[in-house]
């Protein structure tokens, strides 16, 4: 008996031990298994994780490339439009010429050298104007209306070279022959500059009953720049007109739609004068000597309340002889009074 209940105890203990190694064999392939399922799970993950990344970086590079490429076509295209541009100021500098080959300033009205002593014209109007408070140094523009004269406009000429100081001569569109070209040039080349005083100079067309004909004075100036194009090149142009008779001779022309309103609209600003030779001057009044002259210069400049900025009218047209002699001494005068000699026509005013 006691035999058999060993042996049933025996066989208990070995089933409980089959029983106990099942479950740790069990035990052991869940593990096994959840190593083996982790592995494949961070297998996969590395391998999409790798394959995100070289994706993420193949694409930075590919925009760095395209971006590098857009750079490098913007580097190109600004270096062919700076030369380009380049080109073209080059051309436009080149262009920038009378038809002989001067060199004109930016305006086209005087050459390029004489931009250090020409002045803006609507400026200088409302300094001697008392429009505008002017507190600089003493300077005076010495002006010549009705040319071109040959016989009269090369003796001026001759004058202002000796003496070295510049000028600005009106001209009359009628008188712009072919004979008339070099002497323009001439103007051009020793640093005066060019403006316009009407095409014909006639009162009664230009101011029918001593009122302003607006169209008329729109076709003369167009008529007269347009020849003085003719005679020294596409690219001179001029921005300075002074009224035949002057501007204070004349009532109507400030008002709207008026003359000063339609040369504005052609870039071409008036001026007047506060001195004068007194070369045109009615008879009973003219000077008749180079004293008399002088002294005219002198004492029409004193009425006037600005005499710190003096534009000096003088006529270099036909018969001015008187003009001619006296010129030295008006240039001495000036400059024996601390003035400096200056010319009007700098840029066009629109």
């Amino acid at each position: 008996m006691m035999n058999i209940n060993k042996e049933v105890v025996l066989i208990m203990n070995n089933e409980e031990k089959i029983k106990v190694m099942k479950n740790r064999r069990k035990k052991r392939r869940r593990r096994e298994n959840f190593i083996i399922i982790t592995a494949v799970f961070l297998a996969l993950f590395v391998f999409l994780g790798g394959k995100y990344a070289l994706g993420v970086i193949y694409q930075n590079k590919k925009q760095t490339q395209n971006k590098e490429a857009k750079t490098g076509n913007s580097k190109e295209n600004t270096e062919t439009n700076t030369s380009e541009k380049q080109t073209e100021n080059s051309k436009e500098n080149a262009e920038k010429k009378t038809s002989n080959g001067l060199e004109l300033s930016e305006s086209g009205s005087h050459i390029k050298s004489a931009d250090s002593y020409a002045y803006d014209t609507a400026e200088i109007r409302d300094y001697i104007m008392s429009k505008k408070e002017y507190t600089g140094k003493k300077i005076v523009f010495l002006t010549f209306d009705d040319g071109v004269t040959p016989g009269i406009t090369d003796k001026v000429l001759n004058i202002l070279k000796e003496k070295q100081v510049p000028a600005t001569f009106f001209i009359v569109g009628k008188t712009l022959n072919d004979q008339a070209k070099p002497y323009l040039e001439r103007e051009l080349k020793e640093g005066h500059g060019i403006a316009i005083h009407s095409f014909s100079h006639d009162y009664n067309k230009l101011y029918p009953n001593r009122v302003p004909n607006v169209s008329v004075i729109k076709q003369e100036a167009e008529k007269t720049i347009s020849r003085l194009k003719e005679l020294l090149g596409e690219n001179f142009n001029t921005g300075v007109w002074r009224y035949p008779g002057g501007h204070m001779s004349w009532k109507g022309l400030d008002t709207a739609g008026n003359g000063d309103e339609v040369l504005k609209s052609l870039g071409l600003e008036w001026i007047d004068w506060n001195s004068l030779s007194g070369d045109a001057e009615p008879q009973k009044v003219r000077p008749t000597n180079k004293d008399e002259m002088l002294k005219y210069v002198k004492t029409s400049l004193s009425y006037w309340k600005q005499q710190n900025v003096a534009v000096v009218l003088m006529h270099d047209s036909q018969g001015k002889n008187l003009t001619v002699e006296t010129l030295p001494s008006i240039i001495d005068y000036f400059k024996s009074v601390s003035y400096t000699h200056l010319t009007l026509p700098t840029k066009r005013i629109v």
